[in-house]
């Protein structure tokens, strides 16, 4: 989820805490994917999004509203949530979930995910008045690049009906629509409060999937027999442990240390996750291709990427 800009506090948290929090962090962002894969399994793509958004806007309107008296924003505030709605659920979570439902592993989900920070920069740079990337900025958006170019271009090479190719293309625009949406986020932010922020997008952006997912028939999918351990399980893992702990931790985390060491998390998301996967699911086939040198090679370019990319833009906010 998006955190709002929250000002370092003065005092060192006890290191307990700030371990805890990162591993709750971690895991929360990381397991994401596979939680997504394990619920697709049975449950439509589009309406199993919009269950564990729409259920985690709801418990944030409880705590916000019980700890600051009203959720409530201006007319043109709402509208702001309703637009970066679309790009950062509709487009960041829905997207994701449907190409995981097409087939796409939930490792390869995670590596081409961790690609977000470089679309920001990519769309920075192009945007009027944008931020204009350093040369170790542009070197790390070179190496990430390659890296999704070799991890994406032979998984598009084929048919487009093919449901693993069609879920490949849909993860990479997941990527650049939710690298829109954090820009836009960042300078026409709904509210000055973050978790009010949070919750009227996770509102919208339910309702749009819900939509979605009754023009695409996903109501007629769903029957009682479908809802097992495993679905039941993915849905609470994503509500309680993605959308709200890992979220708060991430807001604590960015009020105690600098977001250039909180925003390691898109380093380690994709190893948490292609380790899960392989674990778990046993996904050791990526779209009939057994994964191996190639896929960790991209990996690790995407990853090594968006570690130059932070570097890069760390000391230019320092100079």
């Amino acid at each position: 989820m998006i955190a709002g800009n929250i000002e370092r506090v003065a005092g060192r948290p006890a290191g307990w805490r700030v371990v805890l929090a990162f591993g709750i962090v971690y895991l929360g962002y990381g397991l994401n994917f596979l939680a997504i894969k394990a619920g697709v399994e049975s449950m439509p793509a589009f309406l199993f999004a919009a269950s564990h958004i729409l259920g985690a806007g709801g418990d944030f309107d409880g705590l916000d509203g019980g700890a600051r008296g009203g959720v409530l924003m201006p007319r043109a505030n709402i509208g702001r949530a309703a637009f970066a709605a679309l790009f950062l659920f509709v487009g960041g979570v829905g997207l994701v979930t449907q190409g995981e439902k097409l087939g796409v592993p939930s490792g390869i989900a995670a590596i081409i995910k961790a690609s977000v920070p470089l679309w920001v920069v990519l769309l920075e740079f192009l945007r009027p008045k944008g931020e204009k990337p350093g040369a170790i900025v542009l070197a790390g958006l070179v190496a990430g690049a390659v890296g999704v170019v070799l991890l994406v271009a032979p998984r598009l090479s084929g048919a487009m009906n093919s449901g693993g190719t069609l879920g490949t293309a849909l993860l990479l625009l997941s990527a650049l629509l939710f690298a829109i949406g954090s820009i836009f986020v960042r300078n026409y932010p709904p509210d000055t409060d973050a978790v009010r922020s949070s919750m009227w997008m996770m509102v919208f952006g339910g309702c749009y999937l819900v939509f979605l997912g009754a023009v695409l028939g996903e109501f007629g999918q769903i029957t009682e027999a479908e809802f097992g351990w495993k679905t039941v399980s993915a849905f609470l893992f994503l509500l309680f442990v993605h959308s709200l702990a890992a979220f708060t931790a991430m807001n604590w985390l960015l009020s105690h240390l600098p977001a250039s060491i909180v925003t390691t998390k898109f380093f380690v998301s994709p190893a948490v996750a292609v380790l899960a996967g392989w674990l778990v699911l046993g996904e050791t086939v990526v779209l009939g291709e057994t994964v191996g040198l190639e896929t960790l090679a991209s990996l690790l370019l995407i990853l090594a990427g968006v570690g130059v990319v932070f570097v890069g833009r760390y000391r230019a906010a320092k100079g």
